[in-house]
């Protein structure tokens, strides 16, 4: 009896060990067919390699010339004498963005009618050539752009100047200070549009009295970089 009662248990025993080993089994080919399955971005430790798309990226060519030469027309009011048209040429050479040099000649004439309809000629003709000419810094801010309506952009700056020059005019030479600010725009980049006022100032005794005269200057003028 005792060895039949052995031999039940062991069989027993050898009965859950075989489920058991059975089982685990089971659970371990579960386990490796989940991680199988797991996509390869959830997967632990996984490098993700990034899916980068690469542009074509083009350089724009900008010029570099710094010189400026160009022509201009405008109106200048001479004190005491009225107003007359100027007309001038001018080159410039741009030093770095913010400044550059420019030299400038200009030519108008003046007349003193008005005075000699009340008998007090000034000049020894009723019409006398005033030339100019004078050496300048500018100073270029407020970079930006000029809109022509909704699809043309165009380059451009404001500009402050200031220059030291010399006026002839009835047989003097008088010593000149300019000052004045403008508009730069480049409808093409060899191309520019300038806008520009400023006033020439110079002492002068042509009436009797020693004072400066302020010869106010309104501009308009195209130039090329070359």
């Amino acid at each position: 009896m005792l060895n039949q009662g052995i031999c039940k248990i062991l069989t027993l025993v050898l009965v859950i060990g075989f489920f058991a080993s059975g089982c685990s089994v089971l659970s371990s080919r579960d386990k490796q067919d989940e991680k199988q399955e797991l996509p390869m971005e959830e997967a632990p430790g996984q490098v993700i390699a990034p899916d980068v798309e690469r542009r074509d990226i083009s350089v724009p060519k900008i010029d570099t010339e710094n010189w400026e030469i160009g022509l201009y027309v405008g109106v200048l009011s001479v004190d005491d004498f009225g107003s007359r048209a100027i007309y001038g040429v001018r080159a410039a050479y741009h030093v770095s963005e913010d400044f550059f040099l420019e030299g400038a000649y200009a030519r108008s004439t003046v007349e003193d009618t008005n005075f000699r309809d009340i008998g007090l000629p000034i000049f020894p003709n009723e019409e006398e050539d005033l030339n100019f000419y004078s050496f300048s810094l500018g100073y270029n801010f407020l970079p930006g752009e000029v809109f022509v309506g909704t699809k043309w952009a165009m380059t451009s700056s404001m500009y402050f100047i200031f220059g030291v020059g010399n006026t002839e005019f009835i047989g003097e030479d008088d010593l000149t200070y300019s000052l004045g600010f403008g508009l730069r725009v480049l409808p093409r980049d060899y191309l520019t549009l300038r806008i520009e006022a400023k006033d020439n100032i110079f002492e002068s005794d042509l009436l009797g009295t020693n004072d400066y005269k302020h010869n106010l200057e309104f501009n308009i003028g195209f130039s090329v970089f070359f």
